[in-house]
């Protein structure tokens, strides 16, 4: 069990490092939007509205560290002090993952998921975080998402 586990480690270490991941057709290469935009602001976004550690933590589709809820070191999640830059850059890559295999990125579970079905989003058991698409945040989301050089035509960039 341990040699698979890190075998299976291993080669997920290799494709972040590489900027791939699997999808349904086998391994897509990884969309990387802006790094430092992220780190301004959209780490600050995701902190707020999306990294409830029971939503966002452990073994998630979109685990997000952030201050005082979840970090890599359990030791540390009660502090109050800036994530690394390990863990920023993880949560970098985590939240690029969902724009694998869409067209658009407002077709991607990043942007409908917290969206109101209403407005235009999907189920979300995390409940509705933006009632529609000229909030702030969800603005964030998209331009994040938008300075990817995958998406600058589908975007008007």
């Amino acid at each position: 069990m341990r040699a698979s586990m890190f075998l299976g480690l291993s080669a997920l270490s290799l494709c972040l490092l590489f900027a791939c991941v699997e999808g349904p057709g086998g391994t897509e290469e990884l969309v990387l939007p802006s790094y430092e935009y992220f780190v301004r602001d959209l780490q600050p976004e995701l902190a707020t509205a999306c990294s409830n550690p029971s939503c966002h933590g452990v073994q998630r589709p979109l685990e997000l560290y952030a201050a005082k809820l979840h970090r890599k070191d359990p030791s540390r999640v009660h502090f109050d002090e800036p994530l690394t830059e390990d863990e920023l850059r993880l949560n970098h890559l985590r939240t690029a993952t969902f724009l694998v295999g869409v067209n658009h990125p407002a077709d991607s579970a990043l942007l409908t998921k917290p969206l109101a079905p209403e407005a235009g989003g999907s189920e979300h058991t995390g409940g509705v975080q933006y009632s529609d698409i000229g909030e702030p945040g969800y603005r964030a989301l998209l331009r994040w998402a938008c300075l990817a050089d995958a998406f600058k035509e589908e975007c008007g960039e």
